[in-house]
């Protein structure tokens, strides 16, 4: 249908999600049941098709924080493992 490559990435985006959160036993159902991936991807397009200037927009200021967004995810998963094990590393010091 045309769609941008930001328009596909949040459409992959939506999907990946979906996927990841509904692994989760019992929640992950909830989460399905209220996320409904496919209507937003449908939504996406029908946007995109409507405007596809402004769509185009939206979707790279969208992949951004995205991008941010698993960036700083990352760094704080790092800090995290890092302020772990010198927890471990203390405590196995004493013992």
């Amino acid at each position: 249908m045309g769609a941008s490559r930001p328009t596909l990435m949040r459409m992959a985006g939506n999907m990946a999600l979906d996927a990841v959160a509904g692994t989760v036993p019992l929640l992950g159902d909830i989460f399905d049941f209220a996320w409904k991936a496919n209507l937003r991807n449908v939504a996406l397009l029908e946007r995109h098709l409507e405007a596809p200037d402004r769509a185009e927009r939206a979707d790279r200021s969208f992949v951004l924080l995205v991008i941010f967004g698993v960036l700083g995810l990352a760094v704080g998963l790092l800090v995290l493992g890092i302020l772990l094990t010198r927890r471990v590393v203390r405590a196995l010091r004493v013992a």
